[in-house]
């Protein structure tokens, strides 16, 4: 069932969210529908809080660059109550836009590789060490559980060139 997305202004988006404490199936049936929702809107990643549940969970699909330069997406992996760590020193700046923000996208610098921990939706931990797009991916979707939106990490300079669009999303209340 495809879901609504929420759209900047909406005080879900900043909120930190709850862990999940069981993964039940109510929390199976969210995912399921996350994922179709990320599917039909050309997404690579959604949050929970992003279709209205303020849960630690966020699905993705890996970026998989084949040897002729071409990509492809992954099967959708599923992250429930995740911890990022050992953030490298070394930088990359990139565009990235979001499903809450249509039609902004901006650059913004992150660590080249990081080191997730979560459970799958068996309940099952698992670690994973991730470099480049996909870790990006990540922290991009790891920060709307903790209430950070992918232009909080901008300049100045960038954050007002983007106030007109952010004041109009606003306006839509949803």
């Amino acid at each position: 069932m495809l879901l609504d997305i929420v759209l900047y202004g909406n005080p879900i988006l900043r909120k930190r969210c709850a862990p999940v404490t069981e993964i039940t199936e109510e929390i199976r049936a969210l995912v399921r529908n996350m994922i179709e929702t990320m599917d039909k809107s050309n997404g690579c990643g959604l949050a929970a809080p992003q279709v209205g549940h303020a849960l630690r969970v966020f699905v993705l699909r890996d970026y998989i660059e084949h040897e002729d330069g071409n990509w492809t997406l992954a099967d959708p992996k599923v992250y429930i109550n995740p911890k990022i760590t050992d953030p490298t020193e070394e930088m990359l700046r990139d565009m990235e836009g979001c499903l809450s923000l249509p039609k902004i996208r901006l650059e913004v610098e992150r660590p080249s590789q990081i080191t997730v921990e979560a459970l799958d939706l068996n309940g099952n931990l698992f670690k994973e060490v991730v470099t480049g797009y996909n870790a990006r991916i990540r922290m991009h979707e790891n920060d709307h559980l903790n209430g950070v939106l992918f232009i909080d990490r901008v300049d100045a300079h960038s954050r007002n060139q983007i106030e007109p669009q952010l004041r109009a999303f606003k306006k839509l209340k949803r």
